[in-house]
């Protein structure tokens, strides 16, 4: 049987995150770094922040590869403070930042918007989805978060931990159809959208 071809895959982003995980599921894939101003807009909530984000590091990718499918992920964090104020929870870089950002998030409920941008050249057409995920913390110390903080020095990641590693230990709860989503890359939402162009990504991978 002759062997389906599919468009080739670029990653728009350099992230070893979202490399990694792509690459656990065997999937090797190019990235290439967008450069986009990141900076919120006037009233723009979260979750709509992430899917702008996304899909505007996919566009400027898919512009210099028309034969490619461009993916393109972009991930912002959102707590609520005891006076009822919201707060987006970037990447802190630095370890200032990242305390100030886990006391926010000590004994709440965080939720992580992670978009992902799909742009496909030779249909004309571009899909952009967002998969929530909910992170309950513990409560935590200074002490605990210092720890931790010079321990992983997590400075390049929304909400100032990596899920993949000591930073599940500040969680009491984690909700979410995928857990890769909560790293930067959500698997499933992935498959689903390529999908919706007769890509089956298994087949792919496992090939």
């Amino acid at each position: 049987m002759r062997k389906k071809s599919y468009p080739r895959l670029i990653l728009a982003s350099s992230s070893r995150y979202r490399l990694a995980q792509l690459a656990n599921i065997g999937l090797q894939l190019p990235g290439i770094s967008p450069s986009i101003d990141e900076t919120p807009l006037a009233q723009e909530g979260p979750e709509a922040l992430a899917a702008r984000l996304a899909q505007s590091k996919a566009e400027q990718i898919a512009a210099d590869y028309p034969d490619a499918i461009i993916i393109a992920g972009d991930q912002v964090a959102a707590v609520t403070d005891s006076s009822g104020t919201l707060h987006s929870l970037g990447k802190p870089g630095d370890l200032q930042n990242a305390i100030a950002q886990l006391k926010l998030c000590s004994g709440n409920t965080v939720t992580f918007y992670t978009a992902l941008s799909l742009v496909h050249n030779a249909k004309s057409a571009t899909l952009t989805q967002v998969e929530t995920v909910k992170v309950t913390f513990r409560t935590l110390t200074e002490t605990t978060i210092e720890r931790y903080l010079l321990s992983e020095q997590p400075y390049d990641c929304a909400g100032s931990f990596r899920a993949e590693g000591k930073g599940v230990l500040l969680f009491d709860r984690i909700e979410s159809r995928d857990p890769n989503t909560l790293i930067g890359m959500p698997i499933m939402l992935l498959r689903d959208m390529l999908a919706k162009w007769n890509i089956d990504l298994a087949r792919i991978v496992m090939r």
